[in-house]
């Protein structure tokens, strides 16, 4: 038994001391890190654009846009994308609708439809859609293809437009899977998905006798007219005219992409489509 007062030699100790390290420093460095997150996190919030479209992506064609846009199935896709470079056109008065539609083929606001539709128009405005709405942009007729019904317009701005690519008409056959896009009297896109049903059609226009052209079923409204035939690449096959057949039903006729390049290439820097199954967007539905 020990005594009060005895020694009893010298008590071990606990060589564990907690923080011994300096900890202020890794402590900092993380307040650092979660303060910036938050920040970043804001940031991002407040910056959010509700427009589904890509910053800068305004001078970039529809089938480059399309491989961009890979959030959804390449057919929604396609009915997503096409309609902001497929334009309504129309006279020059506030209150004017669409007398047809367009397709813009350059980023600086050139613009195709059909002769017939233009022709008697004092004044031509084009009806664009942005993620604000409507817009109108006063337009001026710069060349006219009489023998295609064929007209290129140029709107007056400096703007920059998503616009189509060409496609390689060369390679389209009956069967071929294509869409086509108009906008009605409301501004509204419409479209429809069919099959190429002829690919050297002639068609009456008035007096004129028009040859070459592709037929198809995806063409079932005049609000098509002047409007883009496009392949599953969003490439523009060709310009859509809706013409009443024998028995009072609209027949679709397109003039195609090639006769379009071979006609306004002195005006037009047409971009070329890839050819199908290079692009990023399956063929098939």
């Amino acid at each position: 038994m020990i005594e009060v007062g005895e020694t009893m030699g010298e008590l071990p100790t606990n060589k564990i001391v907690f923080c011994e390290r300096s900890w202020k420093t890794p402590v900092s460095i993380l307040a650092f890190l979660i303060f910036v997150t938050f920040a970043w996190g804001i940031y991002l919030l407040d910056h959010y654009d509700e427009d589904d479209n890509f910053h800068g992506a305004d001078d970039l064609s529809v089938g480059q846009f399309l491989v961009r846009n890979i959030a959804m199935p390449h057919v929604q896709r396609l009915y997503h994308t096409v309609p902001p470079a497929v334009v309504g056109v129309g006279g020059g008065g506030v209150n004017a609708g669409p007398v047809a539609s367009g397709a813009i083929v350059g980023a600086n606001g050139y613009v195709i439809t059909t002769l017939h539709s233009v022709s008697n128009l004092p004044e031509i405005s084009v009806q664009v859609a942005t993620t604000g709405g409507i817009r109108r942009f006063p337009a001026q007729v710069v060349k006219t293809i009489p023998g295609h019904d064929l007209a290129l317009l140029k709107m007056q701005t400096t703007e920059k437009f998503l616009h189509f690519r060409m496609a390689d008409v060369q390679t389209v056959v009956p069967g071929q899977q294509v869409f086509a896009f108009g906008r009605n009297m409301a501004g509204a896109p419409l479209v429809r998905q069919g099959l190429v049903q002829s690919a050297d059609a002639p068609l009456a226009v008035g007096a004129t006798q028009i040859t070459h052209l592709l037929r198809s079923d995806a063409v079932y409204s005049w609000e098509q007219t002047g409007g883009p035939l496009v392949n599953a690449q969003g490439d523009l096959v060709g310009i859509n005219i809706a013409a009443t057949g024998p028995a009072g039903k609209v027949e679709g006729f397109t003039v195609p992409a090639q006769v379009i390049v071979s006609h306004l290439q002195d005006v037009v820097r047409f971009k070329k489509g890839a050819p199908a199954g290079k692009s990023g967007v399956p063929a098939g539905p």
